[in-house]
């Protein structure tokens, strides 16, 4: 016989089985937690239990077969340029698509060629100093260094561009990346795949997938990389997409921009229009669509 907290008598027996009831529980709670943790693992990846590196075999390339996310073709076969697991997709017309789910997904950084919205931080004489924020429609979690340099603003008279006339701080500007200067620069070698040999080829990509294991920061301190962007808006689609107007109790109202404080409408290829002022101002305008237009004048009559 044992006795409880109270003093009170209770079965040694009874004692016993209850022990082995709650362990029991306890072994059922963790088995019922394992498994929904794997069933909830194959539903997101949905794909096989092979796991490959950059440079594996993933399958012979014929008419049927066909190369997916993270995969490249290369002396007729499919192989890996990641490592994951094997996700093979079957079409209706009886052909395939193999492709590579990562394990650990790299975050996304600037590219020769890529597509950026980069804010203006400083202008100089000969040089635009500003931060990338975006590649594409993707916001990056830490701004990259990007330079535009004063021949790379226009596609026609580029030494008599000036920096001052085209761009202000804190305009939004779209732009594309030209080169990559600095230790940290870097290529992408989607280009040089078919023609590379598959040896170098997959020390290439096994390079790549190391360096670009380590996910982007959210410390804006620590950004993704040490290397700067050169940018250019030489196109018409590119240049100013937002100006913004500086605040009316500014001192340098007529040098620095708009009076109103508000985001500025473009009026044409050099010139942006204050709405509230009907002052205009130069500036490399991009091309945007006339929803953008009328988006910001609705928001200015509000």
């Amino acid at each position: 016989m044992e006795h409880n907290c109270h003093g009170l008598r209770v079965p040694f027996k009874r004692i016993r089985n209850d022990c082995r009831t709650r362990r029991q529980n306890s072994y059922s709670a963790q088995a019922l937690t394992y498994d929904s943790y794997s069933v909830f693992q194959k539903s997101n990846l949905m794909c096989s239990s092979r796991i490959v590196v950059p440079g594996d075999l993933i399958s012979p390339l014929d008419v049927n077969k066909k190369s997916g996310p993270s995969t490249y073709c290369c002396s007729g076969n499919i192989l890996s340029s990641a490592f994951g697991y094997v996700k093979e997709e079957s079409h209706t017309d009886g052909s395939k698509t193999f492709s590579v789910v990562p394990l650990k997904t790299s975050g996304i950084v600037p590219y020769t060629g890529s597509i950026v919205l980069a804010k203006v931080s400083s202008i100089t004489r000969r040089f635009v100093r500003c931060d990338i924020v975006a590649i594409g429609e993707v916001c990056l979690a830490g701004p990259f260094k990007g330079l535009i340099r004063r021949e790379d603003i226009r596609a026609t008279q580029r030494d008599q561009a000036e920096p001052g006339c085209c761009f202000r701080p804190g305009d939004i500007v779209r732009a594309r990346v030209i080169n990559l200067l600095g230790p940290g620069a870097y290529t992408n070698t989607g280009s040089f795949m078919s023609s590379t040999s598959p040896q170098t080829l997959s020390t290439l990509l096994t390079t790549q997938a190391i360096s670009c294991s380590v996910a982007a920061t959210n410390d804006a301190n620590i950004s993704g990389s040490s290397s700067v962007c050169l940018l250019s808006t030489a196109e018409p689609d590119l240049g100013v997409v937002l100006g913004l107007g500086r605040s009316p109790d500014n001192s340098f109202l007529e040098l620095l921009g708009s009076t109103s404080g508000s985001p500025l409408v473009p009026v044409g290829w050099t010139e942006m229009l204050c709405p509230h002022t009907l002052t205009r101002y130069p500036r490399k305008v991009a091309r945007v669509p006339d929803e953008l237009i009328t988006q910001l004048i609705c928001a200015q009559i509000e």
